[in-house]
């Protein structure tokens, strides 16, 4: 059994695969898996994967229709034997020592999760200027430490959300799965995954390369043009209101509530998406009714009647408070 089970999604990204994998091969932690998990590439990355399990005993290759990285990285969960989970996206590097710190880090500590920092970088994987991470220190911190470390930050705060700057214990994932078919997956995952830790190692050590590059899924345009992002708020709201967090679950659904009203922003052209925007409306009049029940104010109640009456009712409501 390995330590560290290693899961790279890989889909249309030949020109980065090999400079990716170089990198996880080239650790100086030698006891890995390493888990090409090949999502119905169309270019030449089934052959690249291919000649990386010719050269290192250690590379497994696994095949799966297109299903998208979630898809992937849940196909890679279930193959892994290794006694902690890490991932890497095919078009990023990790630094050598990044895994053996991390590795050091949750033996020192116990760790259910080791966060490490990183860095953006170019194609050629020359550094960026910004955003700047070098403000994170090494730190030990528990679920609730996280999210206000979270909320208290702007860009940076992908830190903590991101799949591929962490070392997971593999329990973390026994029961847990990243959401098919969502975009910004890791976004969905992070509650749950948080509520299972009871420590998160954190260092400023920035060993992961994320590569800025134009196609990428990340450089697709604002989260607020994607339904997603109100469905990941509609779920964080109810994850706060349940801890109790009512303040905070309230600003999670206003989000959710103004990115809705934004219906322009949308791409609402077929039925499936028509009907995805108006789950969404739905779930909040039910989040505020979730507040409602938790809190006993009636203010709440009067807003998620007024949300089950449609958002454009509810919308003339703020209007006429203004």
């Amino acid at each position: 059994m390995p330590t560290i089970s290693v899961i790279i999604p890989v889909y249309k990204v030949e020109a980065y695969l090999d400079a990716c994998v170089a990198s996880v091969v080239g650790q100086t932690f030698r006891d890995l898996e390493i888990l090409l998990v090949d999502d119905g590439s169309p270019d030449g990355c089934p052959a690249l994967c291919e000649a990386w399990a010719a050269r290192d005993p250690r590379v497994r290759v696994l095949y799966r229709q297109n299903g998208g990285l979630s898809a992937a990285r849940n196909t890679g969960i279930d193959a892994a034997t290794g006694q902690f989970l890490a991932f890497v996206d095919a078009d990023d590097t990790l630094d050598p020592d990044a895994l053996r710190r991390a590795y050091e880090a949750q033996r020192q500590h116990n760790a259910e999760l080791v966060i490490f920092n990183l860095c953006y970088v170019d194609e050629a994987g020359r550094a960026l200027p910004a955003p700047d991470f070098s403000g994170f220190r090494d730190e030990v911190l528990d679920e609730d430490g996280v999210w206000q470390r979270y909320f208290s930050l702007q860009e940076q705060r992908i830190y903590y959300v991101v799949a591929w700057n962490k070392l997971y214990k593999r329990e973390l994932f026994r029961t847990l799965r990243y959401a098919p078919g969502k975009r910004y997956e890791d976004q969905f995952l992070l509650p749950q995954l948080l509520s299972r830790c009871k420590t998160i190692a954190c260092l400023g050590y920035p060993g992961y390369h994320y590569v800025q590059r134009r196609g990428s899924i990340m450089a697709q345009g604002s989260s607020c043009n994607y339904l997603d992002r109100s469905e990941f708020l509609l779920e964080w709201c109810t994850y706060f209101a349940q801890k109790g967090d009512a303040l905070r679950a309230e600003g999670l659904l206003n989000d959710a509530i103004q990115n809705l009203g934004e219906k322009e922003r949308f791409d609402l052209s077929t039925p499936e998406q028509r009907a995805r925007y108006r789950t969404a409306c739905r779930g909040c009049a039910d989040g505020y009714a979730l507040l409602a029940r938790t809190t006993g104010r009636r203010s709440m109640w009067l807003r998620a009647t007024l949300l089950r009456l449609g958002l454009p009712v509810y919308q003339k409501f703020l209007q006429s408070r203004q």
